[in-house]
């Protein structure tokens, strides 16, 4: 998706959505995420569990800065549809659990609920499948809102989170690099809101669009 928008800008007239759904990453976002790896390979204290938001390209950045050399094999990973991005074109709806557990067996995909059923924001009437409208930022604030509560719950003291701009954006008001990794206090550091999106309903800049997804290590306050 990122290629497509350097081509067609979305705010040039008669900008089409392609509908490219569910996104893979691309060469160079495999590439960025493999050189994740290394700095994963040393993080200290160690994530306990590894949580990423269900769109494809989360779930490989995911596999690849903490998979390839085996460092944590035996950390669960767990995808939590509370995590995916903010919904703002096609690339940003995704596959069903079914799909998505046959071609990533090593995660859990409980939290998607039932095997055909969609996880994404889609406005009431709608189909799901076919329909990318932008997710209304008061549902997105809930849902981040959610997420925290659910991170919160969580009985590890270490977890790794792979997702998205607009998630990262909200928890910390600050706009992610490709790949970037942060480790946040999770009490003082991962807030809810503390991103406003309002600034981009009124004029949306090109880097919120179909990026790669961001890889931000939250510690919890168990942890000191």
């Amino acid at each position: 998706m990122n290629e497509y928008l350097r081509e067609n800008h979305w705010a040039d007239p008669g900008f089409k959505d392609p509908m490219m759904i569910d996104t893979r990453l691309t060469r160079e976002g495999e590439r960025q995420a493999r050189a994740l790896a290394e700095r994963t390979s040393m993080l200290e204290p160690r994530p306990e569990l590894i949580v990423a938001s269900p769109l494809g390209r989360a779930l490989r950045t995911a596999e690849l800065a903490f998979g390839e050399s085996g460092e944590y094999a035996d950390v669960p990973r767990v995808a939590c549809a509370l995590a995916r991005e903010r919904v703002f074109h096609g690339s940003d709806i995704g596959r069903v659990a079914r799909e998505l557990r046959a071609e990533h067996p090593e995660w859990d995909f409980t939290d998607l609920g039932d095997d055909e059923a969609s996880w994404w924001y889609t406005p009431e009437g709608r189909d799901p499948f076919t329909t990318a409208e932008l997710e209304p930022v008061d549902v997105f604030e809930r849902r981040m809102e959610a997420f925290r509560e659910w991170l919160d719950a969580r009985p590890e003291r270490t977890i790794a989170v792979v997702a998205h701009w607009g998630v990262c954006y909200s928890f910390t008001g600050d706009e992610f690099q490709n790949c970037e990794l942060r480790t946040l206090d999770f009490d003082s550091e991962v807030i809810a809101g503390n991103g406003s999106f309002t600034k981009f309903d009124v004029f949306l800049q090109d880097n919120i669009f179909g990026v790669i997804a961001r890889a931000v290590v939250n510690l919890k306050q168990k942890l000191f």
